[in-house]
């Protein structure tokens, strides 16, 4: 059994170690500077020796080679007691052999090491997915630049590279606009937040919550990630999930009223923008405008779920629109809304993506990308992509860390496959992606202990051929990085209890329950007290 998270394509192992202390040298070609960098690093955090990198390939006994015959995020690791070859053709794949090196020879739990060491091995590894991606919601909860770069090393460790950035929703404004200040003066804070159950309007605490990117924190982490091989996707929420823009600037909706900034997750929902004013296409036009200049990649995300279309009936500007353009309804102006912000998007060579409920309308532009999340199997997605069109699959009932381990649990996680959802051999789909909303994430720990080690499972969903799967053997190894985890100081669910019934027993761990949406995590935490009490 190789001790490596997520599995490789393929992998040999063989007899013998090869041993890294004050002796051995590195041999480096351009491609690979930053990941014996993030080696080297690691080296002096956790050893009293240090490597040095040298030009003359002869006399190195590790070495990092171009092989052009490679694809953009492969990677060859062939060891012997002798010698330590990588091979690859790009920064990324340099990277990612540095990456399972990190754990094959376990360097984050040493402390003053002599010398490390690796079992001989023989690697050859490509990822089954080329979008590999983790939502963070930083709308409901901000968390800021440190903890967001503690999560891109941990994505990084794991083979991921997207990030999608929810950065905009009814409770929250979290990036900064410089043509329109007043979404971080008055849309990145609130009263108070809606703190006990999902129903429970009247649950709102009295302590307010605010915070924002600036625009050079957002550079910052766009680089920090890049260095990574991570691209980071901005979504800004449009038309509905927008009251924290609304209550900014009250024009965006249909009937220009003044409301705040909301506390809590659904009360506001039917505030919307408005589809028929000029003036709210402006308006994400600008923003797009402002944050093409700060995130490169090709994608922009623009939510387009849970849209709530009793407002656009009742608005003259809206039915104008409807009438003008020949529409049959508010459902195909939701479409409209759409194309006009793919049109725009294609001048800044961007694909538009939307969550999947933006498939209600039929005449959507054929270049947007569709979020495949809702806990039903939704037919329209098979008929998008059956046409040429392109999907991420993030689908709710395996890759939602919010929910709780009763929900999702690792297994589940784990055993996710395009075949369960009607999605076998179909052509279109980028890849898979995992999200964290954060309604009930109100701190780093619990950040953390929603995440792993589902995040090991998910990783493994979306790097490793599905052949190649195996949950006994993941679970193994996923104990085997437990130490690693526990050094690094990261929270997690105990692994007696992500698969098993003793979080079971009370009917409030149920994430929309009415009553208690912390009570799985509070038992979780006492009985790991309990555990290390004995």
């Amino acid at each position: 059994m190789i001790k490596l998270i997520p599995k490789p394509a393929k992998f040999e192992t063989r007899y013998g170690e090869f041993f890294i202390n004050n002796d051995t040298k590195i041999y480096a070609n351009e491609k690979a500077t930053f990941a014996v960098k993030t080696f080297n690093e690691l080296i002096n955090k956790h050893c009293n020796f240090n490597v040095k990198t040298i030009d003359d390939e002869t006399k190195a006994s590790i070495k990092f080679i171009i092989d052009i015959n490679l694809d953009e995020e492969e990677y060859i690791i062939d060891c012997t007691p002798d010698t330590l070859v990588v091979k690859h053709s790009t920064k990324a794949g340099a990277f990612y052999a540095v990456q399972s090196i990190r754990q094959l020879t376990k360097i984050d739990i040493l402390n003053n090491a002599d010398s490390l060491s690796m079992h001989s091995v023989y690697i050859k590894d490509l990822p089954a997915n080329k979008w590999r991606g983790l939502m963070l919601d930083e709308s409901r909860w901000f968390f800021g630049p440190t903890v967001v770069k503690e999560l891109l090393d941990m994505m990084a460790m794991f083979k991921l590279n997207v990030f999608h950035w929810h950065l905009t929703d009814n409770v929250g404004w979290r990036i900064e606009i410089k043509k329109y200040p007043k979404l971080t003066k008055i849309g990145s804070y609130r009263r108070g937040t809606q703190n006990i159950a999902w129903r429970n309007l009247k649950a709102v605490d009295n302590t307010p919550h605010e915070g924002f990117y600036t625009q050079e924190e957002i550079k910052d982490i766009v680089a920090y990630a890049k260095e990574r091989n991570i691209m980071i996707v901005p979504e800004i929420d449009f038309p509905a999930h927008f009251v924290a823009a609304i209550a900014s600037y009250p024009e965006l909706s249909c009937e220009g009223k003044q409301i705040e900034v909301s506390p809590v997750h659904f009360e506001f929902a039917k505030v919307i923008a408005c589809a028929g004013k000029e003036s709210t296409y402006e308006f994400m036009y600008d923003v797009i405008d402002e944050l093409s200049e700060l995130f490169d990649a090709p994608y922009f995300h623009i939510g387009g779920d849970e849209v709530p279309k009793a407002k656009w009936k009742k608005c003259p500007c809206c039915q104008e629109v409807i009438k003008r353009e020949n529409l049959s309804g508010e459902e195909d102006l939701q479409g409209y809304v759409n194309n006009k912000l793919a049109v725009y998007l294609k001048r800044k060579n961007k694909k538009l993506i939307g969550w999947n409920e933006i498939l209600k309308s039929k005449k959507l532009d054929s270049s947007i990308v569709v979020q495949y999340w809702t806990y039903h199997n939704d037919k329209r997605v098979l008929e998008h992509l059956e046409s040429g069109g392109e999907a991420i699959i993030s689908k709710h009932q395996a890759f939602y860390f919010d929910m709780t381990y009763l929900q999702n649990n690792l297994k589940t996680t784990y055993e996710y496959s395009h075949e369960k959802y009607g999605l076998k051999d179909c052509q279109g789909i980028l890849g898979v992606e995992c999200a964290l909303w954060t309604e009930w994430i109100f701190s780093l720990e619990r950040l953390q202990f929603q995440m792993y080690p589902r995040l090991f499972a998910f990783s493994e969903v979306a790097w490793t051929p599905e052949e190649e799967k195996d949950y006994m053997n993941f679970r193994k190894r996923v104990d085997d990085f437990i130490p690693t985890l526990e050094y690094m100081g990261k929270i997690y669910c105990p692994l007696e209890l992500v698969d098993s019934c003793k979080l079971k027993a009370h009917p409030a761990s149920m994430k929309f329950s009415l009553k208690n949406a912390h009570f799985e995590y509070d038992k979780a935490q006492k009985y790991r007290r309990e555990k290390m009490s004995k």
